[in-house]
């Protein structure tokens, strides 16, 4: 799309170069923004051929009017003009990928490679949206490991980076390309899972949490996990804050009932409003 969006976009150009041409006018600076928006949106090889082009095309008006379109002057302007075209082909491309790269740190978490806290609350309330009309059942988890602090303590940091990335991997691999899984803060997680009902929701959480619990036991450190998980009904009108809050208590209440425990609690339908 980007190919053929910045191709037409230069032969309209071209096109109203040749006809302001009688009025002694000419339009060439337009093939400026023309080329950086094409370049911005194509990658850094494409965008020197896209600039290739561009030179060629704004020079074809010149070189269908002289005498002699093979004169030194005209291959000098060309070539003058096609590399000044690809320096600012490069520079653009250049430019994406650094705002690329600052997009991908500010949306995901850099160690663990989930999502960073507030593009998963962002994320959940797309989902929570798109789940009431589709009359949808979510889960909404809270993870957290037991004995972190302890293995940063006594292993050194560099083990619970370890364990942190295991846990990680394992948890993207458990859930579906449409699912969520996000880094709340130090060893907690978030989760947000689709599911088809109540009942099979919390078959899925036990799923999850052993295969999170067999994750940190490939570690090979004295490490498990505690899971907080809401069964959320389609008709809820809690928030993705009032939902990770709630989560999060009952990742604690199971902490607190022993280390690799994981509990679930079903929200209450809103009752119907009297008329």
């Amino acid at each position: 799309m980007a190919w053929i969006a910045g191709v037409a976009s230069l032969l309209a150009v071209l096109l109203m170069d040749g006809g302001t041409r009688a009025w002694g006018l000419r339009l060439v600076p337009l093939y400026v923004p023309v080329l950086c928006i094409a370049c911005w949106a194509l990658g850094r090889g494409s965008a020197v051929l896209f600039a290739a082009i561009a030179a060629l095309v704004a020079l074809l008006p010149d070189g269908i009017g002289a005498a002699n379109p093979f004169s030194m002057a005209i291959a000098t302007n060309t070539i003058v003009r096609t590399g000044c075209y690809i320096f600012l082909a490069l520079v653009i491309a250049a430019y994406r990928r650094a705002y690329d790269e600052a997009d991908f740190r500010s949306m995901y978490d850099g160690l663990t490679g989930v999502l960073a806290k507030m593009p998963f609350q962002a994320a959940m309330v797309r989902h929570l949206a798109a789940a009431r009309p589709a009359r949808q059942t979510l889960i909404v988890a809270c993870v957290d490991m037991d004995g972190f602090k302890h293995i940063n303590a006594t292993y050194g940091y560099s083990a619970g980076d370890t364990a942190l990335r295991a846990f990680s991997r394992e948890a993207m691999s458990a859930i579906r390309g449409s699912d969520l899984v996000g880094r709340l803060g130090g060893d907690e997680f978030g989760f947000l899972v689709s599911t088809s009902s109540g009942t099979s929701a919390e078959a899925l959480v036990h799923v999850l949490h052993q295969r999170l619990t067999t994750a940190l036991e490939k570690t090979g450190l004295p490490l498990s996990c505690s899971i907080g998980a809401l069964i959320v009904p389609a008709e809820s009108e809690l928030t993705e804050t009032a939902l990770i809050d709630r989560a999060g208590a009952l990742m604690r209440q199971a902490k607190a009932v022993g280390k690799s425990t994981a509990l679930t609690e079903t929200i209450e339908e809103p009752r119907a409003r009297a008329a």
